[in-house]
């Protein structure tokens, strides 16, 4: 789920993907206003699309949504780099055994 049309530039999206992998470790360790990046994952067996959301060291928190991922892949691969984007915040995790969620807010590339 995001909050804007890919036609503004400031997007918050959530992040998918959090709690496979050991992911939900590495998403404990985030901060609110942590800089992260979106990298294109073009050969990523389970979409061509695929937009993975990483820390600065390189641990992947998980994904953007597959329906906005296909709306952005093609202008992210015509820019040629990563994205940076934000850690807006950290969802969940209210009691013992729950898990936690990541919404991030990035600005579009021209």
């Amino acid at each position: 789920m995001y909050t804007q049309n890919i036609t503004a530039r400031s997007i918050q999206a959530r992040v998918v993907g959090v709690t496979y992998g050991g992911r939900q470790t590495v998403v404990a360790q985030l901060q609110e206003g942590e800089q992260v990046f979106l990298v294109r994952d073009p050969n990523n067996t389970f979409d061509p699309n695929a937009i993975k959301v990483i820390r600065v060291n390189g641990q992947q928190i998980g994904f953007l949504d597959r329906n906005l991922a296909a709306r952005l892949s093609a202008r992210l691969d015509e820019y040629g780099q990563p994205v940076q984007a934000y850690v807006s915040s950290i969802t969940g995790g209210f009691y013992p055994g729950s898990c936690l969620g990541v919404l991030i807010r990035f600005e579009l590339p021209e």
